[in-house]
């Protein structure tokens, strides 16, 4: 523990070179270092200071946290948030090759495991939304699809499904699948609905829709 105050003194330093010499008055700093002062371990300490051993961590990190409640914007995720493109070199950290156009937005820790919305660019305009789990090292837990459009064939009829879905406060994640005829007469059609929730091990875990 002796080396920690030499560590925020070298952290100062570095937060008083990375301001491009904008001068800063002492309150400033000296807020920084009691923030540095009250992390447990090194790597808080690093992190408060903005210093990355590993620049995924670092990319994660830069995602603007999206709070809850989220409803369904349909394929227009510009309604949702901010999505940052993910950079070719992290697709994989999500089971994707390096090909894969993808955009990522994170949601609320769920029991302290980060939560990320995904959207798979399939094409310019239809996306394929995910929620993962990840953990510390953002390798996935578990993950959900939670919309995507596709074409469907039936004996007499053919159209497209899509789904729904709301995201609460404490993770109740309701999805809801309709379908489409091709006859814009046709009113949709529910298939079915389901309702998961983030367990303590952070797996989507499917309960029991209760009727009210």
């Amino acid at each position: 523990m002796k080396k920690i105050p030499f560590f925020i003194l070298l952290c100062v330093v570095v937060l008083m070179l990375s301001c491009g010499g904008k001068k800063r008055d002492a309150a400033y700093y000296m807020q920084m270092v009691d923030s540095i002062r009250k992390a447990e371990t090194v790597k808080d300490i690093q992190q408060k200071a903005g210093i990355y051993d590993n620049p995924v961590d670092a990319w994660f990190d830069t995602l603007a946290i999206h709070t809850l409640p989220i409803k369904s914007a349909g394929s227009d995720i510009g309604l949702i948030g901010h999505f940052v493109s993910v950079p070719m070199t992290i697709n994989e950290y999500f089971g994707y090759p390096v090909s894969a156009h993808l955009k990522a937005l994170a949601l609320p820790t769920a029991y302290r495991k980060p939560v990320i919305m995904l959207a798979e660019m399939v094409d310019s305009i239809n996306p394929r939304l995910y929620l993962y789990t990840m953990d510390a090292k953002h390798q996935p837990i578990d993950l959900l699809c939670i919309f995507e459009q596709k074409d469907a064939n039936r004996e007499e009829d053919f159209g497209q499904t899509s789904m729904e879905y709301y995201i609460t406060t404490k993770y109740e994640i309701t999805l809801i699948t309709f379908y489409q005829s091709h006859d814009p007469e046709r009113k949709p059609e529910l298939v079915n609905s389901r309702r998961y929730i983030i367990n303590r091990d952070a797996l989507f875990e499917e309960t029991i829709i209760e009727l009210e």
